[in-house]
């Protein structure tokens, strides 16, 4: 190309524009000529490349029509083949290493023709859909690299054809720059998903622990967000195996459904939407349906169609979570103000990654790693929303215990209020059925008109006795007692003036007795028995003489009548053997009883004056 023009002198002004334009427009277009010197590292290829969009996957002719780009060659979902053309000049004294850079890697086919002077052509063949070992270097980036003689030109033809948006950022770089740029890039994305998985590793290990299921959404939403964040950045293709590279459109798609699905079921329980928020909540689990339909129609239909059916479900899914986390946080939810929060950094970050990966900001490390910030930025107020949410909870719990407690205490004071008036009046009801079961066991031992023992307690009581002095040998005596002619007095003075004489009678009995461990019972219609323990013979008829006197001397005073009574007793001791009944000794007490009736009544029998057999 001719630096300038030596034209004779022109004299005329109108001449001059003439011939000027008549230069302008006949001379051939000149694509964009990169300058390559000493100090080279590298230069963003934007403004100024040649660029021709066809149908055709042919290589069009040089004279053809071609447009010139004035930024980052962006076409959004654009089936066409784009071709572009520059060229690269060294002007430096030494061979250069170049190495065109293509920061986009999800671009299907990318062939890259490489001219010499000589007409020497070199074929570079890249794209994310092609296997790994046709592509010469491996990086996540789609990389051409070539040798550049020092004062010499390259012609460098791009085509590029993918199903995916056509976004063509171009860099290149001098080798050496970009390894290190590389380098720190790689490292810096290498320690951002170390982070990221460190991170969901040990919220796996909380949910193994506590069995919280907030835990385990997070940590698979983490693992699923850094896939997908790897494969757009191109780790996923470049370093997978290749059965895996084969199929990345299929990976993308159950990515996205996968990372909704865990996305979704960790806000939900969070922000606890199925019960504050059931709309909110059918709502995003439509959403998680609809991704997994999407991801297995993806399987079957043209990635050209799901590609776009992915980036609008993208966009839904996000604006129905950022939309949900919006609604508590109108609600006062406290910890939805860190889930909102979240989205708005992955969005910025991510809005600035796009901008600069389609070229329509400046590249530089800010804007290159504002993805990986405002990813982690996420995932930590992710952790945080889960912490406060912990907080939240137990602050309400803490708040519900002592509301509790104290309505226990309240609960508590009433009950000991109730409790003692319980207490007493559970001792006055027992003392009133003590009282009761006592007059009750009184009832069923006492005779009812005499007031002594009846026939069955004495039975008990002779029994008892009877054990203990024949296992401690001591004696036992027995006297029993019937008033003489009592059915005369019934049939004179009549059966009140007859209760009146037993009455009196058993009063005497008792007043005897008392002086001795005794047992007093009325033992028949007008008997009377009286046992007593530990005591011999001669105690016992001495006790029975007293009694006997006391009942002749002193007549009985009924409704004005003077009552004159007697009574015939039988007096028994005797020590029991092992073998002895009670029967024995009551029989023989009973003869001694008829014994004296039959001589007189009015007296006393007992062994020693009587030859009844014992």
């Amino acid at each position: 190309m001719t630096d300038y023009l030596n034209l004779p002198s022109l004299d005329y002004p109108d001449m001059r524009l003439t011939l000027f334009l008549v230069l302008l427009f006949c001379m051939p277009t000149q694509a964009l000529t990169v300058i390559t010197g000493n100090s080279f590292e590298h230069y963003n290829l934007e403004g100024g490349l040649e660029y021709r969009l066809q149908a055709s996957p042919d290589r069009p002719q040089m004279n053809t029509d071609w447009e010139v780009a004035r930024d980052t060659l962006t076409f959004g979902f654009n089936p066409d083949n784009l071709w572009i053309r520059f060229a690269v000049r060294n002007t430096s004294s030494e061979t250069q290493n170049l190495i065109l850079d293509f920061p986009y890697p999800l671009l299907d086919e990318v062939d890259v023709y490489i001219k010499d002077e000589s007409g020497n052509e070199t074929l570079h063949q890249l794209g994310d859909t092609r296997p790994a070992s046709a592509q010469k270097i491996q990086h996540p980036h789609l990389l051409a690299d070539f040798r550049l003689p020092a004062m010499s030109e390259h012609q460098i033809i791009v085509r590029v054809k993918t199903e995916a948006t056509l976004n063509v950022p171009l860099t290149l770089w001098a080798q050496s720059a970009f390894v290190s740029s590389s380098v720190r890039t790689t490292v810096f994305d290498m320690m951002m998903y170390g982070i990221l998985v460190g991170i969901a590793l040990y919220h796996l290990l909380l949910f193994a622990q506590l069995r919280e299921p907030s835990y385990f959404w997070y940590s698979a939403f983490l693992i699923t967000l850094v896939s997908i964040f790897a494969y757009f950045q191109g780790y996923i293709n470049a370093y997978a195996f290749e059965s895996l590279r084969r199929h990345s459109n299929h990976f993308l798609s159950w990515s996205y459904a996968l990372v909704a699905l865990s996305c979704i079921f960790y806000i939900q329980r969070t922000l606890d939407l199925p019960r504050s928020r059931p709309g909110y909540s059918k709502a995003l689990n439509a959403v998680i349906a609809s991704g997994v339909i999407l991801a297995i129609a993806a399987m079957y239909i043209p990635y050209s169609l799901s590609i776009k059916l992915l980036t609008g479900y993208a966009i839904f899914a996000t604006l129905v979570v950022i939309s949900s986390q919006a609604i508590r946080v109108l609600d006062q939810y406290e910890p939805a103000y860190y889930g909102f929060s979240a989205s708005a950094f992955l969005l910025i970050g991510m809005g600035i990654t796009i901008l600069e990966k389609t070229g329509l900001i400046v590249s530089t490390p800010v804007t290159r790693s504002a993805g990986d910030v405002g990813f982690t930025i996420m995932a930590i107020f992710y952790a945080l929303l889960l912490s406060q949410r912990m907080r939240w909870e137990q602050h309400k719990r803490h708040k519900a215990e002592l509301a509790v407690r104290l309505s226990n205490a309240e609960l508590l004071q009433t009950q000991q209020k109730l409790n003692k008036k319980l207490d007493v009046l559970v001792r006055e009801r027992t003392v009133e059925l003590e009282k009761t079961n006592e007059q009750l066991h009184q009832a069923s031992i006492t005779d009812p008109l005499t007031g002594l023992f009846n026939r069955r307690h004495f039975d008990q009581e002779f029994q008892r006795l009877h054990q203990d002095a024949t296992y401690d040998g001591s004696s036992l005596s027995l006297i029993l007692l019937d008033i003489d002619h009592f059915k005369a007095i019934n049939d004179h003075y009549g059966h009140p003036a007859g209760d009146a004489c037993l009455i009196d009678i058993a009063n005497r009995i008792q007043s005897v007795a008392k002086n001795f461990d005794a047992v007093c019972a009325r033992y028949g219609g007008e008997e009377f028995i009286i046992l007593m323990a530990d005591e011999d013979l001669s105690t016992a008829r001495a006790a029975a003489q007293t009694l006997l006197s006391l009942i002749r001397e002193v007549p009985v005073s009924v409704s004005g009548h003077s009552i004159r009574v007697t009574a015939s007793i039988g007096v028994i001791a005797r020590q029991p053997g092992s073998s002895d009944e009670t029967d024995t000794l009551l029989k023989a007490a009973d003869e001694l009883l008829y014994q004296a009736k039959s001589q007189g009544r009015d007296q006393i029998c007992s062994p020693e004056s009587t030859n009844v057999p014992l």
